[in-house]
Order: C-alpha cells, then structure tokens, then sequence
C-alpha cells in the first residue's frame, strides 16, 4: 500500500500531526464525558435496572468487537482515512441511539453498534497513522495521541462529575449531545488528512487474512491480557482500598490523575523503545514483570494496620503500574506494526484492536472477582497472569517472522527480526 505522501519534517507531516492530535484531543473529551456517566445516566435517568444494565452492555459490548476486522477490511479497501472519518461519523450518530434505550433489548442492540464503532475506530486510527508518517515517526505520533487523549478525557470526565451532580434528566441528554458533536467535529478535523489509497484490487486479500494468522492472533491475545493493568486500576484498586487496606479510599483516584500525569510526561519517551521488534519485546517482558510486582504490592497493602504505611505500599505499587503500563503501550504498538503485513494493514490492526477490546470487555468482572473473593490470592492470581501473557512473547514473535517469510510477505519489515 502506497502512503499518502507526507513527507519527513515537512510542513505537510507537521500539519497532519496537528490535525491528528485536535481530532484525537475532541474525541477523547467526548469519551472521558460519556463513560463517567453512563451508569448512571442509564440506571437513574432512563430506569433501566443495575443487573438488566450490566447485562446488556456486556453483551452488547462483546457482539460489537465482531466488527473490527471487518472494518479494518474496509480500510485496507477504501483507504483508512476515508473509512475513519466514516467511523467517527457513525460514532456519533450511535450515541445518540442511548437517548431511545429504556429497557434490556434497546440497551442490547445500542450497545453493540456503538461498541462496533468505538472498536474499530481504535484499530483503523493506527493504521491511518502507519500510513501517514515515516517510519521513526510512527510510534511517536501515537504516544503523542495518547498524551493528548489522557489529557482531554480527564477534562470529560470533570464535565461529567458536574453531570453527575444535577437532579435532572436534561443536563444528561445535554451531555450526550455533547459527546455526539464531540465525534462530528472529530471527523470534520480529520477530512482535512491526506487521503490514504486504497490496496489495489490485484494484491487485496480475501478480508480474512489477519484471522488466519495464527502467530499474530495468538501473539495479539496473550499480550492483550496485559491490558488488564487498566481495570485494575479503576475497578480493583477502589475496592481492594475501601474493604481490605487502612489506606484511605480517596487514593484511587488520586491514583489515576498521578497515572494520567506520569503518561503524559513519559508514554512518548518510553514508546522509542518499541520502534524495533527487539524492543518491543523486551518492553513485553518489563510490563508483565511490572505488573506483577503491582499486585504483590498492592496485596501486601493489607497487612499493614497503619494508614500511613499501608498508604505508601499502594504507592509503590502505583509506581510498578505505571511502569508496567507505559511498556505495555509501547510493546503493543511495536509488535503490532512490525508484524502485520503489506497490504492488509486495517486487518491486523483491527484483531489487535479486538483482542485488546475483549479483555476490555471482560477485565472488569474478572478482577473485581479476583480482589473481593479469593482476596489476597486473586492478587496472586492475576500476578500471574500478567508474567504468563508476556513470557511466550519472543516465541510467538519468532513463528509469526517465520509466518511472514513462508507467505513471501512483503510487509514492512523489522528492524531486527528477532524475538530475542
């Protein structure tokens, strides 16, 4: 597949970075406004029951992630851009479906188109990025996006805590107009984007080609669990302080302006490290390692009586989830783009995207399960998550090099093709 002809250090590169970031900055404080107050908005506002809830955006939730490598598909066929821009649009005019739910089926089927958009916009927005910047820049640019996104999505999330403190249904419906325009303004920025060329007819694949690489699919799934570091944090860490520790509850989040602002300091220092396959390999293996040492930490948290010392053991355990989490975002990227293969860019990215997005599905149920019933030994457990999914990772990258090379790919290759 061609690029799109932005060229190193130019002013065009330098305009489309802009152009990336605004539309990454608009859509983020959309996000950050709506998933603060969906919960609520649902179960006080339109009456719908906790229980019916959950189950319905769980399973909505989960049908929509079918969508990502299709349309991914779509993007290696039409161009990234263009199918972006669609993306957002469709965002947009799906959260407004949220205004007409009012009972278990509704909900259902809300849930699944927007979890479909919201899927796959994650996984075509890295392929759009791949094929607007250089090489070296690739990475960057993206660790720039997430900065950016932490930043503007805590601004949602300060709009939604107001929200959140009305009585009335009309600051909610206000607010998910909000997040609807949030997404319009997002495409209308990124229409302004280089079009991406579409993969000739002669070399597109079938649109399955990604599922049936089995090293990339299976390497995608292991190192997905890792993203667990997420609800972690803001499922577990709150329960784990208010049930189990002397530490003082408000530390959760507090916990999370401190993770927010250390990403937005460190995620594009730490991101050069998996601008080669070698190192994103290693970044693998320091956030599994990472993340475990945060489990241990945090379930060690409960021994001590004083709150003061059962305060700064959460904060060294703090300190390992950063770590492990600013690697993990770097590997994922850096494994991603180095393995996928030419021509089939919006695929691959959308099973990364897809995987990532199932424990994202499941990661909440799944660790409040682990920290208020088996207690210290779900921290245990999930420790031992984290260093399994990492562990097979220089094996898995070394089968899906061999993979490439039997297929004759032509895919841009790794710096170093070696899992070592």
């Amino acid at each position: 597949m061609s690029k799109a002809g932005v060229q190193d250090g130019s002013g065009q590169e330098r305009g489309a970075v802009r152009k990336l970031l605004y539309s990454e900055a608009v859509s983020a404080f959309g996000g950050g406004l709506w998933f603060s107050m969906w919960a609520v908005y649902l179960t006080s506002v339109k009456g719908i029951p906790a229980a019916s809830m959950g189950l319905a955006m769980g399973l909505g939730g989960g049908a929509g992630l079918l969508a990502a490598v299709p349309v991914g598909a779509l993007a290696d066929r039409h161009g990234a851009r263009q199918v972006f821009v669609s993306v957002s649009l469709a965002r947009g005019l799906l959260v407004l479906l949220f205004l007409t739910t009012n009972g278990f089926w509704s909900l259902l089927v809300a849930a699944a188109l927007f979890t479909a958009a919201e899927t796959s916009g994650r996984g075509v927005k890295v392929t759009l990025v791949y094929l607007l910047m250089p090489d070296h820049r690739r990475l960057t640019v993206l660790a720039q996006a997430r900065v950016v996104q932490h930043i503007t999505y805590a601004a949602g999330a300060g709009a939604a805590a107001w929200v959140l403190s009305t009585d009335t249904a009309g600051p909610y419906y206000a607010a998910l107009t909000t997040v609807a325009f949030s997404a319009f303004l997002s495409a209308g920025v990124l229409i302004g984007l280089p079009p991406t060329p579409p993969v000739p007819a002669a070399r597109r694949s079938s649109g399955t080609r990604a599922v049936r690489d089995i090293p990339f699919l299976t390497l995608m799934s292991t190192t997905a669990l890792l993203s667990l570091c997420w609800p972690l944090l803001s499922s577990g860490l709150p329960l784990w302080l208010q049930y189990q520790t002397a530490a003082p509850v408000w530390l959760a989040p507090v916990a999370v302006v401190i993770s927010s602002l250390f990403i937005a300091l460190y995620q594009v220092r730490v991101t050069r490290q998996g601008e080669s396959l070698r190192g994103a390999v290693r970044s693998t293996r320091k956030a599994g390692i990472a993340l475990a040492a945060c489990c241990l930490l945090l379930a060690a948290a409960a021994w001590p009586a004083d709150a003061l010392l059962s305060s700064l053991v959460v904060l060294a355990g703090l300190g390992a989830h950063i770590y492990g989490e600013l690697h993990y975002v770097a590997s994922r990227w850096g494994l991603s783009l180095r393995l996928m293969r030419r021509d089939a860019e919006g695929e691959y990215q959308g099973v990364a995207a897809s995987t990532e997005g199932a424990v994202a599905t499941v990661g909440p149920a799944m660790i409040t399960t682990l920290v208020t019933g088996a207690l210290v030994g779900g921290w245990a457990v999930l420790a031992v998550i984290f260093v399994v999914a990492a562990a097979p990772t220089p094996t898995l990258c070394r089968r899906a090099l061999r993979a490439r090379r039997a297929g004759g790919s032509t895919g841009p290759a790794p710096r170093e093709e070696s899992g070592r």
